[in-house]
């Protein structure tokens, strides 16, 4: 399929635009800095702006047994985007038709698809399968009616912003560090599903996820969070792990226990948004040792949550 068929059941806005193109997972602070730029450019010229996504990182198809992971998914991003108020968001399969395309060649579908007149691109970013950047690009005579123009990078607390970044800190249960690079706490959401109840045998009745397997999971430990059940908010002790204390299967569970809560929530959807991690996961000598810990995990919860 070549890219102009990619775009043929896209009513594509008429005018003249100014574009941007990436995957966008978390739409973070860099993001929006980009664009920003995007709607600040757009405007100067009496253009649209436009959002070319990518479904899936590029990288998943290129190397399909890489493990790839996600911050948000696809309808996230999509939200974002649209309260952001890019005018017009055209979601993407990165597949052969693009893949093969040079640089020169993928911005010239666009100015033919799309009536480019601007690319706003992140930091370094390299187009085409010859990974050409802007600078070569802007010597291009048969693009010579383009603009090219590179959002620098986004810093913050001495960090560059990037999706991986973000991805890593999650990963390590850094939830601050994730929320301030991000713009908003990290979260992840599912439908509630029935575990082996034995939070409730510890007098811990709690509400289990089961998110997208693509989606990044903060890594093993005790988190202070706020769900939200059918648009009502509840603060919560999460726990992420293996429960080694009872299981030795090493399988992953996310299990919320809900403050001052009770009521049959299965088969509901619930994310759980999470503001900081109280500790790592650890194994217990009895099942009474971990009630006394879990009493502290809920109380330091509590703490945490009422600043």
């Amino acid at each position: 399929m070549s890219i102009s068929k990619l775009f043929a059941s896209i009513e594509i806005h008429k005018g003249p635009t100014v574009a941007t193109v990436g995957t966008f997972d978390g739409v973070h602070l860099g993001h929006r800095a980009l664009l920003e730029q995007l709607q600040h450019e757009a405007k100067a010229r009496g253009a649209i702006s436009v959002a070319l996504v990518f479904k899936e990182q590029p990288r998943a198809f290129i190397k399909p047994d890489f493990n790839v992971s996600y911050i948000s998914s696809l309808k996230t991003r999509r939200n974002i985007l649209m309260e952001i108020g890019i005018d017009q968001i055209i979601e993407l399969d990165f597949g052969t038709a693009i893949q093969k395309l040079s640089a020169e060649e993928f911005v010239s579908e666009l100015q033919h698809l799309i009536e480019l007149k601007a690319l706003i691109v992140g930091p370094n970013a390299k187009i085409g399968f010859d990974r050409l950047g802007i600078e070569k690009l802007s010597l291009s005579k048969k693009l010579c009616n383009v603009d090219f123009i590179e959002a620098p990078t986004k810093i913050v607390n001495d960090c560059a912003v990037s999706s991986s970044a973000i991805r890593n800190a999650v990963i390590k249960g850094h939830c601050e560090s994730a929320a301030v690079m991000l713009g908003r706490n990290y979260s992840i959401s599912g439908v509630i599903v029935e575990g082996d109840r034995r939070g409730r045998e510890l007098g811990f009745p709690t509400a289990n996820i089961q998110p997208d397997s693509t989606i990044t999971v903060p890594g093993n430990g005790i988190y202070a969070t706020i769900v939200e059940i059918n648009g009502k908010s509840h603060k919560a002790a999460t726990s992420i792990g293996v429960r080694p204390t009872f299981e030795t299967s090493g399988v992953r569970t996310i299990e919320a226990f809900l403050l001052d809560y009770s009521g049959d929530l299965y088969g509901q959807q619930m994310e759980i948004e999470f503001i900081s991690r109280t500790r790592s996961e650890i194994a217990f000598e009895s099942t009474e040792k971990l009630i006394i810990q879990m009493n502290k995990d809920v109380d330091e919860v509590r703490k945490i949550l009422a600043k």
